[in-house]
Order: structure tokens, then C-alpha cells, then sequence
């Protein structure tokens, strides 16, 4: 757009005068208008406000100014209604430019009498009509006419004023004074500028009253709107009030500014009404010459659409553009009935393209993105219609500036339109979320989402219109290499009618004349069409790049390239594709069809500007291409090198295969997976020739291989007397020992085309590590030159084989494992033997567990060895281990030395474990050789336990009769004796059934209860148990286990439950015989009434009869109440009996009684059948007993032996046969 008067192509903005605030620079205005001696003068001799609050307020008024913002409607923050401003801070006295021309001087008659005009109507300054006009008298715009709207004629003047609350009053005088003085020269100006005025006071009206009376007396000498004309700023002490106050100030001033351009718009509707009748009146007196009622109709759409720009209708403003291009290029437009080599047409030319960019900015403003490039594309191609039909054809190099400058516009205002879809991401390198956010084209909007729309249709991002202005300056250049000889020189030296011809043969509109354009010859070496392909390439290469399109980036970069060596620029050239060159690769699918182009061209630029090292590094890559020089060469590299370039230094260069290709290809496989330290390890490094030299071999200087522990090894070459064909593929070089951490060796390094060598070599280490190989280095080069190429272990040749020469052949053998480029060095292997004796497959809870370590020297010499034990795996019981030693200290235990074949002994204890669990602990032993103190061993020996319960019990719980008379209830002794339970006694079973759940045989040695805990104020004493020989268990065997035991209460009168915690104490040893070990099992937790009544059962035999047997019922009454009982003895089949069948009993408290049945049992076979071992028959006799108050049937209990209890059938007594 520089190509442009800056007025036409600027954003249309209100322009608001602030006057009183100071006066700033403004280096955004236009060249003032010419100086009028008839404009108006405003003057007033207030004093300026300059405090502080003052400048804070032009400070927040001045953040309204969008002459810097985007060209869209959300470049300022705020409403959406709200409009940008073009602020402007003048001083106390400004002029107004003349709203009519002069009038022209009068010329005196024959008679000296002047004669009186035909036409006295006066027009403006920049009018047609006008003779002192610069468009007079058939132009149709001037950028003056621009100029003075968009910096001369404001829509609106702020003036700022300080009032006094004290009685100062011929200051506030003064102030109505310049009010009314500024009211009255706007008035008389012409133009119809709105006047506000903001008073300033430091104080408020709350702290001077008399404020308002000095307010209220300016309103009515001034007669301001009170609100739109006057406003009062009291004093204000935050910036955030100031700010409130100015876009309050801005909002209701907002309406005045837009009816100001309305009545503009008006005003040049109604002269476009009767613009045809004045020109046709002003063309008689001007012979004929004057503006044609088309130049008319396209003047005022310009003028309504610029008044539709500054209301910021933009809508409105592209229809007024629009009509005005149509007319312009209508049959009867000035571009249609103005010759091509007429000003005129040039100049409309240029309004043409004026009026277009504008439909193009508004459509943008809108949102109208596919709109703005259909109405680009479709100007471009009414331009070229243009230019072929009325100009000099599209085949001028003028075509192709307008064309590159028409692309550059597009893309400019794209820029300035800061559409949000468009703009790159803040950071230095975005991200891909960054990237995707960024779009590279616009869909179209929803009006013609359903119409057929073009991919160049589409609005893309400003790079894609500047490749295209680069395309067109490149044609631009191509044209103007065609221009003679005789037109590239100066004027002075060239005929008059040979320069006169130049413009009848060549478009120059907006472009040089053929001497400029391409002159010959050329100043100073400047050639402009390079400078501006440059700066083309650059703005479309920060585009690409801001949203990831690198190709596109990349190969605007390279097209500049090549233009730069088409005019022998090569050492710019140069600079612009060393970049290229060293982040591209030929592997980059980037440069996957131009690596080798990009290539060459550096190499010959190197050359052409003497680059030795670039030249060096490209000369090398080449040899990688056949059809380059060097592979049509019979010379080898070294005399390439020293004929192209001839140089006393000697030159040193640097790349990475990563980047840069090799001509050469190195690989390196370890021919192991493993070793150990002190061992060597066997390496084949192969060199690959793909060089396209031709008889002369390829010669490398030296290889050097680096690895991850910090070694090195490096082959020199070494001239082979031999020929090539009878040296050996394979050369094996001598072994280095892992002591070396530089070694180096030397070997024949010549490579003919195409050849492959090999190089076998052993490497020891010393230490254990997973050793990688980090890079190689070739080395190329004499005393003229030194280029090293790194290959990373990324860019190295892998190969899953090596190669092995058997009968003079090479034979390759694929190893087993795919990386190749690292081995395992692993410790070195320690032949001490540790073994554990003692180790059960399954320990048991409670069990303390003693082991034996033994340790065996196996090396071949002797030992001095540390063992250290420790828990090890996940565990919620800490395992406690300690050695049987007395040196041994926080699980170490210092072995000493032992002999060469000996072996050592040590106890390990550990001690019980309360709960089953998965323990594991391992010994390590940290030993070294006699002879090598330094080089620690050491052998690890994990060992797992199994640690469980062996045992389970099931319990069943019974009262029992005890024989101990009870006291009576009517002779208890007063006073018992001192420390002995007066309680009554109760007797109580404990049954158990004991299962193992070991893997091995134990031996139960004793089974006993053990009281644990009691309730208060009772006593529990258990009974000694029978249990007197040892039992031998296997796993899942049971053994019963009976215990008894007695209750009592410290106090008859305590009636209170008891509570009785148990445990089964076992005591058994393995199989073998072991040390013993004691296991607890808990019993469930007994809870025994004491004044409960209870009936118990008990069973004698009768010596007198066979098959009889006495049956006594105990009823125990051992509350303190007189209880009664029911008795009722069911008739059965199975026996007889002898007793009351139905009986009452009452039975005083603290008492029992007995009641006695004799049976007779019966002598059936079917009872037969119930006999068991010792030769009884098991009968079932029911006794009801039930207490007659509460109604409640109590159960019969076995109070002793032969007597039990089933769940289902009840009690149960055995009659001996």
C-alpha cells in the first residue's frame, strides 16, 4: 500500500479535537493543506490545563485513538457499539481550513467597468470547479480531500476548562468568554463540528456550593446542552475513575459525531442530485473541459462511502465503493472514454485501485472473508481486461508490479485486519495445540456455504499473498531483462525522440521508466527487483513459519536463492542457502526431490564466493550423487579440493551425518550380547564406500570410535603395499585390554567404489556397565584440509550379522539379538559357593528357626569375605535375624580368610513369629581375591520361609456336676475365711478337637488349658490334664483334647456373669525330635452365669440288675429366690422306669435337690445295634423340667461320664450290657 498517497489508503476514523489538555505530536497526520488565508481562526486565551489529573485524563481519552488498532470491529474493548477514535491534542488556538473557494478576480470591461460573472456560486477548495482546485477542472479526487477530513475538519471539539469554587469571577468570565467564542468562529466556519465542553474543578460541588452557582451561570450565558454540551469532572483520585468518567464522556458524545458524518452523507447526496447541471454549466466557460456526470456520480459514492467509513458502516461503505468501481469502468467511466496516455486516465486508475482495496478492507471488517477474495480476484481480472483492451497489454513488466503489488495489498490488509483465526501464538516455538488453533485458510462464511466455492477462493493467511506478489515480481524481473539496451540508459545520454518513444512502448503506471527499472548499468550494484523479492520471501517465510507450514517456508526461501544466483549474486546467495543446507537432510521429507539441487547450488556458490569450508563439506556430500563434477572426475578429492580452491591456510570443517550425507557408511557390532569384566569381547567396524569417484579411491585419514564409558579407539590409515585386489576384506587389528582408555592402531583406510571393509578388534573392560557406542568420527583429509563427519548412534549402519572369512571368503553369520551397538559387561563372576543347611520347606508360628550357612572358596586362591543379612520383599512383620557370632554386629559378620578349597561355617537364628506370613531374607558376601584387594566380589543367596499356624482346634463347652456340698441357706456362716472364695463352685468341660495343618509329623507332647484373663471377683482353677503320652500328628489328623475346670464367685451375693479367657496350650517338636516349642490357641471367650438354675444329669449303675441303671437329676437353685419346678418323665419304648412320672418340686435359694429314676432297659436287637466299644447300649430318656412361675423349660445338661447331649434327640445315657 506504500505504493498508494498514504490519505487514500488510511482507515477512516472520527476525528475529535481535545483542546486545553496540551498539545502532542502527531506523527500519524498527513501533510497539512496549503495555507488558506480565508479558513477560521479559534482563539481563546484560557489557560491550559497541565496538572496531573489533566494528563491522566488526555492519558485514558488518548486509549481511544484507533489509528495503531486492527482494522476490525473488536479492536477496541468495550461495547461492540462502540466506535475507535482518532484523538488529536491541540493547543488554545487552531485554524479551520476554508469551507468555499475564492472568488476569482473580475476583469475591468472597455469601458472600466467590470463585468459581473455568469456564475457567482462558490464551491470548495478541492472541488472540480474550483480553478485554484489541483483537480481543476477535470479531476475527480484529490488525497487532499482525504487529508482535510481526516485531520482538518473534526466531527467533534472537547474543550477542557479549569472552574473555581472561590469567588474568582473573572476567570469563570473568561470561560464563558472562549465558549462562546469557539461556538460562534465553528459557526461562521461553515462546518457543522459539535462543541462539548468539560469543566475541571478541584473541588466538589459538596465542598464548594457556590460551584454550582458558577455552572448553572456558564450554561446560560453559553446556552450549552446540559447533556451533550457541558460536563463537570469533579475531582477524581483513582485512574479507574478517570477511566469510567471518559468512556461515560464518549458514550453520550458518541450519537453527536455520527450525525455529524450523516449530514455530510446528506449533504453530498443532494450534490450528486445536481452535479450533472454545474458541470455542464462550468464546461461552456471552460471550453468544453470539465467533469463528465459519471466523474460526478463517482465522486460522491466515494464521498458517502468514506463518510459510511468513518461511522464505521462498513456494510454501507463497500456498496458506495462498489457502485463507484462500476461506474468507473462503465462505457461512459473515465477508464472507457479517457485515452490510456492521458494523466486523467492514470489518475483514475490509481482511484480505481483505491476504491477496490477499500471494498476489500470492509468486506474484512465484516467478516466477509470469501467475499473479500472473490472481489480481489474478480478487480484482478477486470484490471487485466483493462489493461489488454485500453493499455499496453499484460506482457509489461508495469503488469506485473501492479499484479505483485495488487497480491502484496491483499496480504497487508489481511495483517492489519488481525482476524483472530489467523494469528500466531505469542510463544517462540508454538505448540501443536498452538498450531492447530492457527488455521491457513478461512471457511466461507454461511451466505455461501451453499454455493460452489474455489480453494483460492478461500481467504488464506497473508504468506499465500505474498508468495503470489514473489511469483509476479519474479515475471516482473524476467520482463525486465528483456528491455533493450538503448532504453536501460540515462535520458542525458539518449535522443530526445528515442525518449519520447519509451512511453509509447512501455506501461509505467505505479513503476519505473525503463532506465530506472533495470538501468544499465546497474548503481552501485543495487538492483531493486532483489530487494524486493527479499523482503517478500522474509514476510511470506514468517507466516509459513508461524504455523508450522516449514516446506512452504523453506522453498519460498530457496526460489529467492535461485533468483540471487540468476543475477550472480552468489555470496548473497550464499548466505540465504547455508541456513538451508544445514537443517536440511536428504532424508527430510521436506527435501526428499531438491536435496540434491539445494546441494549443488551451495557447492557452486561456495565456490563463486570463495567459501572454502562450505565448499570442503558439499564437495564431500556429493560424492554421495552420481552426474555431480566429482563423479566425472578422474581426480581424487584432495586435488579437487586444491585446484577449485587454492589457499595457503589449511581448512577445517565439521558435520554431522544427522544432517550431512557421507559418502561413506560406518558400522560397528560387538559379537557378543554378555561378557564379563576382565574378559574381551570381540568388534567388527565396517567402512562402506558409496562414493561415485571414478578410478581415483577414497582415502580416510582415521576412524575414531567413542563408547559410553569414556573410551576411545582410533584406526589410522596406513598405506598397503599390497594392490587392492590382493589385500584381505577383512583386517584383524590387535586386542586393547579394558586398562587402555585410548587406544590406537593402524590399518589400510583406502576405499575404492563401492568397496566394503572390514576391521575385527577385542576390547576388555573393567568395570560392569551396559556399554553403548556413542559415535564414530571419519577423518578425511592432507596438510591443505581436515573435514571430520560425526555419525551419531542414530545415523551408524545398523547389521544383525558379522562377518567371518573362511577359504578367503567372507561369510556372515546373523547374531540372535537385534542391538548390536551395546554390550552387557557384566560383574565379574564369583566361584564362592554358599549353601544352606537346615531348611525346612515349612515353618510354623511360634517356631524360633536356626539355619547353617556354609560357604565353599572356589576361586583359585584364597578369600577374605564380609557376610551382611537382611529382610528383603514386601512384609508387614519384621523378620528378626542375627548371627550366631560373636563379632557380629547390625547383621554383619566378618567371615575372615578362607583357603583355597576350604569352607566356613555360621550360624543364623531367627527368632519366632506371631502370625503366618511369606518371609524371604538374603546374605550377600562381599569378598575379594588375596591378590586383589581392590576388585570387590560378590554372591547373593536369597532364602525364602514359609512361615504358618500348624495347628486348629474346634471346641465344644459343657457344665459338669461338682460333688461339693452347698452351704444352707439357713446356716451360712457369717464370716468366711480370709482370701478363700465363698462363692458357689461350678465345674465346667473344655472339649477340643486338635488338627494339624503341618506339612510334616509332629510330636504332641502335652495339650492343657491355661487361664488368660477372668471377671472381677471370680476365681478359675483348671483341673490337671490326663493328657500324659506323646502323640504323633500327621496333617489333617485330629486328636481330642478334654480339660475341665472350676468357677467361682469371691461372694455369694455377687450375681453377676462370669467371663473366662482360655488358651490351649500345646507343646510338641518335629518329628526328629527338635527343640521344643510351645503354641498358643485362643479360645473363644466364655461368658458363664452364676444364679442361673440349671438341671444336670448324671448316671450310676445298679450292681443288683443287669440292665438297670440309676439316673439322678440334679436341680440346682443358686439364686436367692424359692423356685418351683415341673417334672414330667416321658414314657418310652426302649426302657422302663421307677419314678414319680409327674412331680412339683420347690427349692429353696442357694440349694439343690436330687431326683433319682431307675431304668430297665429293654432287651431288643434293634438296640443291638447302639452298642459301642465297651459294650453299652445308649438310651434316650426325657425329663421335662419346667419353672412353673416364668414358664420356661429349662434344658438337662450331662453333669458327668457316660452321659451326653445331642442337638437333635437331646440326652443321651449308655447302660453297660
Amino acid at each position: 500500500m506504500e505504493a498508494y498517497p498514504a490519505p487514500y489508503v488510511q482507515h477512516e476514523l472520527p476525528l475529535v479535537y481535545l483542546s486545553g489538555l496540551g498539545e502532542q505530536e502527531h506523527s500519524l497526520d498527513a501533510a497539512p493543506l496549503p495555507r488558506q488565508e480565508s479558513g477560521s481562526r479559534v482563539t481563546t486565551s484560557s489557560e491550559t490545563c497541565t496538572d496531573e489529573r489533566a494528563q491522566q485524563l488526555l492519558k485514558e481519552l488518548m486509549k481511544h485513538d484507533g489509528s495503531s488498532r486492527a482494522w476490525n470491529s473488536e479492536a477496541l474493548p468495550g461495547p461492540t457499539a462502540s466506535l475507535k477514535y482518532r484523538m488529536k491534542a491541540i493547543s488554545r488556538t487552531f485554524n479551520l481550513p476554508p469551507r468555499k473557494a475564492a472568488p476569482l478576480p473580475q476583469a475591468p470591461s472597455e469601458e472600466g467597468k467590470s463585468t459581473p460573472p455568469r456564475h457567482t456560486e462558490l464551491h470548495s477548495t478541492l472541488s472540480p470547479l474550483s480553478p485554484g482546485s489541483p483537480i481543476y477542472p477535470e479531476g475527480i479526487m484529490t488525497p487532499l480531500w482525504f487529508t482535510k477530513h481526516q485531520h482538518s475538519v473534526p466531527s467533534l471539539v472537547i474543550a477542557f476548562f479549569k472552574v473555581h469554587g472561590n469567588d474568582n469571577a473573572a476567570r469563570n468570565e473568561q470561560v464563558q468568554t472562549d465558549i462562546n467564542a469557539i461556538r460562534s468562529t465553528l459557526g461562521r466556519s461553515g462546518y457543522k463540528t459539535r462543541l462539548s465542553v468539560v469543566l475541571l474543578s478541584d473541588r466538589s460541588i459538596l465542598d464548594a456550593p457556590e460551584l454550582e452557582e458558577h455552572i448553572s451561570a456558564i450554561r446560560r450565558a453559553t446556552t450549552m446542552d446540559p447533556k451533550t454540551g457541558l460536563f463537570f469532572m469533579p475531582p477524581m483520585s483513582s485512574s479507574a475513575e478517570i477511566a469510567t468518567f471518559v468512556r461515560s464522556l464518549l458514550s453520550t458524545l458518541q450519537p453527536l459525531m455520527v450525525e455529524h458524518y450523516r449530514d455530510l452523507t446528506k449533504h453530498a447526496r443532494r450534490k450528486k442530485a445536481r452535479g450533472g447541471s454545474a458541470s455542464l454549466a462550468s464546461s461552456v466557460e471552460r471550453g468544453g473541459r470539465s467533469l463528465s456526470a459519471s466523474g460526478w456520480n463517482v465522486r460522491y459514492e466515494i464521498k458517502q462511502g468514506v463518510f459510511a467509513e468513518f461511522r464505521q458502516e462498513m456494510d454501507v461503505a463497500e456498496r458506495h465503493y462498489s457502485a463507484a468501481i462500476e461506474e468507473l469502468c462503465s462505457s461512459e467511466g473515465l477508464l472507457e472514454t479517457k485515452p490510456s496516455w492521458s494523466s486523467v486516465w492514470n489518475d483514475a486508475r490509481l482511484l480505481c485501485d483505491v476504491v477496490a482495496l477499500r471494498v476489500v478492507r470492509c468486506q474484512l471488517w465484516v467478516g466477509q472473508t470469501t467475499g473479500a477474495v472473490i472481489s480481489w480476484v474478480n478487480y484482478k481480472a477486470r484490471t487485466k481486461d483493462l489493461v489488454d483492451r485500453r493499455g499496453m497489454g499484460c506482457g509489461t513488466y508495469g503488469w506485473f508490479a501492479w499484479e505483485s503489488r495488487w497480491a502484496e495489498i491483499m496480504g497487508q490488509l489481511i495483517r492489519r485486519a488481525s482476524l483472530p483465526a489467523f494469528q500466531p501464538s505469542d510463544e517462540a516455538v508454538p505448540t501443536p495445540v498452538d498450531l492447530n488453533a492457527m488455521r491457513t485458510h478461512l471457511p466461507p462464511e454461511k451466505v455461501l456455504a451453499t454455493e460452489r466455492i474455489a480453494p483460492f477462493e478461500q481467504l488464506h493467511h497473508p504468506g499465500y499473498w505474498f508468495v503470489l506478489a514473489f511469483e509476479a515480481t519474479v515475471a516482473r524481473r524476467a520482463k525486465a531483462l528483456d528491455i533493450s539496451e538503448e532504453d536501460r540508459t540515462s535520458p542525458d545520454q539518449t535522443p530526445a525522440s528515442a525518449v519520447a518513444q519509451r512511453s509509447r512502448n512501455y506501461d509505467t503506471y505505479l513503476a519505473p521508466l525503463p532506465h530506472e527499472e533495470f538501468p544499465l548499468p546497474l548503481e552501485g550494484g543495487h538492483d531493486h527487483h532483489l530487494s524486493i523479492l527479499d523482503r517478500l520471501a522474509g514476510e511470506a517465510s514468517q507466516e509459513f513459519d508461524a504455523r508450522g507450514q516449514h516446506r512452504s517456508s523453506k522453498r519460498i526461501v530457496f526460489e529467492l536463492a535461485q533468483e540471487l544466483i540468476k543475477a550472480t549474486r552468489h555470496s548473497k546467495a550464499l548466505d540465504v542457502l547455508v541456513p538451508l543446507w544445514e537443517h536440511a537432510s536428504s532424508g527430510d521429507s521436506l527435501w526428499s526431490n531438491l536435496y540434491y539441487s539445494l546441494l549443488q547450488a551451495t557447492h557452486e556458490c561456495a565456490l563463486q564466493a570463495s567459501n572454502a569450508g562450505v565448499f570442503l563439506s558439499t564437495a564431500w556430500e556429493l560424492l554421495s550423487f552420481e552426474g555431480s563434477q566429482l563423479s566425472q572426475s578422474t581426480k581424487s578429492l584432495p586435488d579437487y579440493i586444491r585446484d577449485q580452491i587454492p589457499t595457503q591456510e589449511k581448512i577445517t570443517t565439521k558435520t554431522n551425518a544427522s544432517r550431512h550425507l557421507s559418502p561413506v557408511q560406518i558400522s560397528l557390532a560387538f559379537a557378543e550380547k554378555e561378557t564379563h569384566v576382565g574378559e574381551l569381547v570381540g568388534c567388527q567396524l565396517s567402512l562402506c564406500s558409496r562414493s561415485t569417484l571414478g578410478a581415483a579411491p577414497l582415502i580416510v585419514s582415521r576412524v575414531d570410535v567413542a563408547f559410553t564409558d569414556g573410551r576411545t579407539v582410533s584406526i589410522l590409515h596406513e598405506n598397503d603395499a599390497s594392490s587392492a585386489s590382493a589385500r584381505p576384506m577383512i583386517s584383524n587389528l590387535p586386542s586393547i585390554p579394558g586398562s587402555e582408555t585410548f587406544a590406537s592402531m593402524k590399518a589400510d583406510l583406502s576405499l575404492l567404489r563401492s568397496e566394503t571393509r572390514l576391521f575385527n578388534f577385542f576390547l576388555g573392560f573393567r568395570e560392569a556397565n551396559v556399554v553403548r557406542i556413542r559415535d564414530a568420527t571419519i577423518h578425511v583429509g592432507n596438510d591443505a584440509f581436515d573435514l571430520q563427519q560425526t555419525f551419531d548412534e542414530d545415523n551408524l549402519m545398523r547389521s544383525r550379522a558379522i562377518h567371518v572369512e573362511k577359504q578367503g571368503q567372507a561369510k556372515h553369520y546373523m547374531l540372535p539379538w537385534s542391538d548390536t551397538f551395546s554390550v552387557t559387561v557384566l560383574p565379574k563372576p564369583p566361584k564362592l559357593q554358599m549353601t544352606m543347611h537346615g531348611l525346612h520347606k515349612q515353618y510354623y508360628v511360634d517356631e524360633r528357626i536356626t539355619l547353617e550357612l556354609e560357604l565353599m572358596n572356589g576361586e583359585e586362591e584364597s578369600i577374605d569375605a564380609i557376610a551382611t543379612v537382611r529382610q528383603t520383599g514386601k512384609s508387614d512383620s519384621p523378620l528378626s535375624i542375627q548371627w550366631n557370632e560373636q563379632n557380629a554386629l547390625s547383621g554383619e559378620v566378618a567371615i575372615g580368610k578362607v583357603e583355597r578349597d576350604a569352607s566356613h561355617k555360621v550360624a543364623i537364628n531367627i527368632d519366632a513369629m506371631l502370625e503366618p506370613a511369606m518371609q524371604s531374607f538374603e546374605i550377600e558376601v562381599r569378598y575379594s581375591l588375596t591378590s586383589e584387594p581392590d576388585t570387590p566380589l560378590m554372591k547373593v543367596l536369597v532364602t525364602e520361609l514359609n512361615i504358618s499356624r500348624p495347628f486348629e482346634a474346634k471346641y465344644n463347652f459343657g457344665p459338669l456336676l461338682h460333688t461339693a456340698p452347698w452351704p444352707s441357706y439357713f446356716n451360712l456362716s457369717a464370716q468366711g475365711e480370709d482370701g478363700k472364695a465363698e462363692g458357689l463352685p461350678h465345674r465346667w468341660r473344655l472339649g477340643a478337637d486338635l488338627k494339624s495343618n503341618a506339612e510334616d509329623e509332629l510330636s504332641i507332647r502335652s495339650a492343657d488349658v491355661a487361664v488368660d484373663q477372668v471377671s472381677d471377683s471370680t476365681v478359675c482353677d483348671v483341673a490337671e490334664s490326663d493328657f500324659a503320652e506323646i502323640h504323633a500328628l500327621r496333617r489333617n489328623e485330629t486328636i481330642p483334647v478334654e480339660s475341665e475346670f472350676v468357677t467361682r464367685k469371691a461372694s455369694l451375693d455377687d450375681r453377676r456373669p462370669m467371663e473366662v479367657e482360655l488358651s490351649l496350650v500345646i507343646k510338641w517338636t518335629r518329628k526328629e525330635g527338635t527343640a521344643e516349642t510351645t503354641t498358643r490357641l485362643p479360645v473363644p471367650r466364655l461368658q458363664l452365669p452364676s444364679a442361673e438354675p440349671r438341671v444336670l444329669c448324671t448316671v450310676e449303675d445298679d450292681d443288683s440288675e443287669e440292665n438297670q441303671v440309676m439316673l439322678h437329676y440334679h436341680l440346682e437353685n443358686p439364686s436367692s429366690h424359692f423356685l418351683t419346678f415341673a417334672l414330667t418323665m416321658e414314657a418310652s419304648d426302649a426302657f422302663a422306669f421307677s419314678g414319680a412320672k409327674y412331680r412339683a418340686l420347690s427349692i429353696a435359694p442357694l440349694s439343690r435337690l436330687r431326683v433319682d429314676y431307675r431304668l430297665v432297659v429293654h432287651d431288643r436287637d434293634e438296640d443291638r445295634g447302639h452298642e459301642d466299644q465297651d459294650n453299652g447300649v445308649w438310651v434316650w430318656p426325657v425329663l421335662q423340667v419346667i419353672d412353673s412361675y416364668y414358664q420356661k423349660t429349662l434344658r438337662v445338661h450331662s453333669g458327668g461320664r457316660r452321659v451326653r447331649v445331642d442337638e437333635k434327640r437331646g440326652l443321651a445315657v449308655q447302660v453297660k450290657a
